[in-house]
């Protein structure tokens, strides 16, 4: 398992977190995500590699800065 921290520049309300969490819980059901609106931080812990993590984040409508 791996961290990953990124920043979602056009997160802003709590259902964002919840859609970017979804994404990535997709992506790899053992993930832990941690989606903060205020600080538009993601850090996620995942066995997923970054750029697949940054993919789902994309899908979601959500891309990473």
């Amino acid at each position: 398992m791996t961290t990953i921290e990124l920043q979602v520049p056009n997160m802003a309300w709590g259902a964002c977190g919840e859609t970017i969490t979804t994404a990535i819980i997709d992506l790899d059901s053992k993930a832990s995500v941690k989606a903060d609106p205020k600080t538009k931080q993601v850090i996620v812990t995942t066995q997923a590699s970054e750029s697949s993590v940054k993919e789902a984040l994309i899908g979601s409508g959500y891309p990473a800065a």
